[in-house]
C-alpha cells in the first residue's frame, strides 16, 4: 500500500492552491466531456466562483461508460436473493427510467423517495442522464418531511417504489408519497422493487453545462427549514472522481458502502464516486443489525469486500453485542468512518474486528460533496494515521482554525473551523434561498464549517463536535469530543455530553450513556463521573448521568445533542424529521424522568 512524507503531500496540496489549473485540469480530463473545460476555476470571492466554466459533461454517461459485464451494484436485503448488476444492466435499467422521465425539460426537478434498490440508482442516473435536477429524500421520512421538501424543490415528478422493508416489516412508501403529494400536481410514477415498466429509451445524454445544478440535497433540519444544498455539474462530477480515487484503488475489489442515498455520502460513496472509478459497491436494504448483528460480516465473506465505508453510529451497535474478531474470512484494505466522531474504544473495536490494512476516520458536510480531510488514501498515498484525528486537508481545501474574532489560532488551540479556499467539493448555493448560503460566508469571511476544532503542528485536523455543541462550565470552553472521549469505561458502548444552565455556574455538564448488553445501569453512573473528573479535573463538573438505550441520531449518523439538551431543560425539541427513531424521544424522556 502506497505511502507518501507529509513534505510531498504538502507540496502537492500546495500547487493545488496555488495553481488550480495545473492540478485539476488534467484530473478534468481524465473524464468525458462533450465541450472540455480551458481553465479550472473562475474566481470572484470566497463565495462566489465557478470551476470548469464554459465545460459540458454529463455524469450519468461517465458513469455507465464501463465494460457491460462489469459489476456495478451488488444488492442484499433483509430477505430474497443477493441481485448482481452489471454496468450493462445498470444502463438498460437507467435508459428505461429515462423513458418515464423523457417528457421534462433540463433543469426541471425530480424527487426520488426510494429505498436502497438498484431502481433507485437508475433512477438518479436517468435524471442526470436527461440533465434534470434530482433531489433524493431519504426513504424513512414520513409525509410532513416529503411534504415540506416538495414545497422548496417544486418538482414536476416524484418517483416511489411500493414499499421498503426493515427488520422484516414492510413500510408502505406509495402510500406516504400520495399523501405528500395530495394537494399538489406533482406526478407520482411508482417503480417496482425489480421491474422497471418502461421501454428502453433511445436516447443520448444531455450535454450538461458545468455550472447547472445537478442535485438538491436537503440538509440539517434541525433547526428551521430544510436547507436544499445545490451541486453543480461540472465540480461534483470531478470531484466525486477524484477524490474517490484518491481514497480507495477499486480495482482490487468490492465496495461495502452503508450509507444510504438519501445523505452526501449515499450520493458520492454508494453511487456516483464508485460508478465514475468503475467500481463495484455493495449496497444492504434494511437494518444493519438485522436479521443478525453479524449480517455485513456476513456479506463482506461472501464478496470478498476489499473496502469499507461506514457510520461510527454503526460500529457502536455492533460493539453492544461484543467481538466479531475472527469468525468470518474477511481482509479488508481499508475501513473508513465518517458522520460523527468515532472515540477510541470504537476505534479500537474496529481495527480488532475488521482486519483492515488501514481503518481511519475521514470528516466533511453534505455542502462539500462528501470527506475533505483524511489521512491520504490509496490514490494519493497514505500518510501516518494519528487515532482522534481525521487526517489532513486534501487539495484545494485550505483550512484555519479562529476565535471568536476571526484570528488565526496556533497549534493545539481549538476555535472555529473555516476553509479559506474555492474547491469543487463545494456546494454553488442553497436552492431558493442565496442569502441563507451567503450566511456561511458572514461570520469570518469565508466559509465556516460550523465545527469546532484545532489542528496539530503537522497540520492534522483533530475535530471537537459542532461549535453550537461546545460545552461551557464556569467560563470555560470545552470542546464535546474532549468530555465525551474522557467517558469511556469498559461498561459503555456510547456517551453524549451536553451542557445545561445552572445559575451558579452558568452550566453544567450532563452524560447521557447508553451501557453494553448485559451491564447494570446502576454502575455506570458513579464510575462515569469519576473517571470524568479523573481524567479532566474539577472542570468536569457532572451535573447529571442519564443511562438510555439509545441516543438520538440522525440518518447520517449524527447524534442530536441539541434534542438532548432541550428535552433535560423542557424546551420544545425542535425538528426532528431528520431522527432516525423518534420513539427515541420518548425513551429519553423517561431516562431523565428517571434520573432526576
Amino acid at each position: 500500500m502506497k505511502e507518501i512524507s507529509l513534505e510531498d503531500y504538502s507540496a502537492m496540496w500546495r500547487k493545488s492552491l496555488e495553481n488550480p489549473d495545473e492540478f485539476w485540469l488534467p484530473i478534468s480530463r481524465e473524464l468525458n466531456w462533450s465541450v472540455p473545460p480551458s481553465r479550472a476555476l473562475s474566481y470572484v470571492s470566497p463565495s462566489s466562483y465557478a470551476w470548469l466554466p464554459g465545460g459540458k459533461i454529463n455524469i450519468a454517461h461517465n458513469c455507465l461508460k464501463w465494460s457491460p459485464e462489469r459489476a456495478a451494484i451488488t444488492w442484499y436485503g433483509e430477505e430474497g436473493e443477493p441481485r448482481k448488476i452489471t454496468y450493462g444492466k445498470l444502463r438498460e435499467m437507467t435508459l428505461r427510467m429515462v423513458q418515464a422521465l423523457k417528457e421534462l425539460k433540463p433543469g426541471d426537478r425530480v424527487m426520488i423517495y426510494m429505498p436502497m434498490i438498484p431502481e433507485a440508482a437508475a433512477t438518479m442516473l436517468a435524471s442526470s442522464w436527461l440533465g434534470l435536477v434530482h433531489s433524493v429524500v431519504f426513504s424513512g421520512f414520513g409525509a410532513g418531511a416529503l411534504k415540506s421538501r416538495i414545497e422548496d424543490a417544486k418538482p414536476s415528478v416524484l418517483v416511489t417504489s411500493p414499499y421498503t422493508i426493515r427488520r422484516g416489516k414492510k413500510i408502505p412508501l406509495e402510500t406516504v408519497a400520495r399523501e405528500a403529494t395530495k394537494d399538489s400536481e406533482v406526478k407520482v410514477i411508482t417503480v417496482d422493487r425489480d421491474n422497471i415498466p418502461f421501454e428502453v429509451a433511445k436516447s443520448e445524454p444531455h450535454d450538461t453545462r458545468s455550472e447547472d445544478p445537478l442535485f438538491i440535497l436537503y440538509t440539517s433540519g434541525t433547526t428551521g427549514k430544510p436547507k436544499g444544498v445545490v451541486h453543480s455539474a461540472g465540480s461534483y462530477t470531478v470531484w466525486a472522481y477524484a477524490h474517490v480515487k484518491w481514497l480507495f484503488d477499486l480495482s482490487q475489489g468490492p465496495f461495502l458502502s452503508t450509507s444510504d442515498i438519501g445523505w452526501i455520502n449515499g450520493h458520492s460513496y454508494s453511487l456516483y464516486g464508485t460508478l465514475l472509478n468503475g467500481g463495484n459497491v455493495v449496497w444492504y436494504e434494511g437494518a444493519p443489525d438485522y436479521p443478525s448483528y453479524e449480517r455485513l460480516w456476513e456479506i463482506m465473506e461472501e464478496e470478498k469486500v476489499k473496502y469499507l465505508w461506514t457510520a461510527p453510529t454503526l460500529v457502536r451497535l455492533l460493539m453492544k453485542n461484543g467481538e466479531i474478531r475472527g469468525r468470518y474470512d474477511i481482509s479488508l484494505k481499508i475501513a473508513v468512518t465518517a458522520g460523527e466522531l468515532l472515540g477510541s474504544d470504537a476505534y479500537d473495536w474496529l481495527v480488532r474486528n475488521t482486519k483492515a490494512e488501514k481503518v481511519f476516520e475521514v470528516w466533511g458536510q453534505t455542502e462539500n460533496s462528501g470527506y475533505i480531510a483524511s489521512p491520504g488514501g490509496e490514490g494519493l498515498g497514505l500518510l501516518p494515521i494519528k487515532k482522534g484525528s481525521v487526517g489532513l486537508p486534501l487539495p484545494s481545501i485550505d483550512i484555519e482554525i479562529v476565535n471568536e474574532e476571526g484570528k488565526k489560532l496556533p497549534p493545539g488551540e481549538p476555535g472555529y473551523v473555516i476553509v479559506k479556499s474555492p474547491s469543487p467539493a463545494f456546494m454553488t448555493t442553497l436552492w431558493g434561498d442565496r442569502e441563507r448560503y451567503l450566511g456561511y460566508y458572514s461570520k469570518f469571511g469565508y466559509y465556516n464549517t460550523g465545527d469546532f476544532g484545532y489542528m496539530d503542528e503537522e497540520g492534522y485536523l483533530y475535530i471537537l463536535g459542532r461549535s453550537d455543541d461546545v460545552i461551557k462550565v464556569a467560563g470555560h470552553r470545552i470542546g464535546v469530543a474532549e468530555v465525551e472521549e474522557s467517558c469511556h469505561i469498559d461498561e459503555v458502548a456510547e456517551v453524549a455530553a451536553v451542557d445545561v444552565p445552572d445559575e451558579v455556574k452558568g452550566s453544567r455538564i450532563v452524560v447521557f450513556a447508553v451501557p453494553k448488553e448485559g451491564v447494570d445501569p446502576k454502575v455506570i453512573k458513579d464510575k462515569l463521573r469519576d473517571k470524568l473528573r479523573e481524567t479532566m479535573g474539577p472542570i468536569a463538573d457532572v451535573k447529571d448521568v442519564v443511562v438510555v438505550n439509545k441516543l438520538p441520531h440522525t440518518r447520517t449518523g449524527k447524534v442530536l445533542r441539541r434534542l438532548l439538551r432541550n428535552v433535560y431543560t423542557g424546551k420544545p425539541i425542535g425538528d426532528v424529521s431528520t431522527l432516525e427513531d423518534e420513539e427515541t424521544v420518548k425513551e429519553i424522556m423517561r431516562a431523565i424522568g428517571e434520573s432526576k
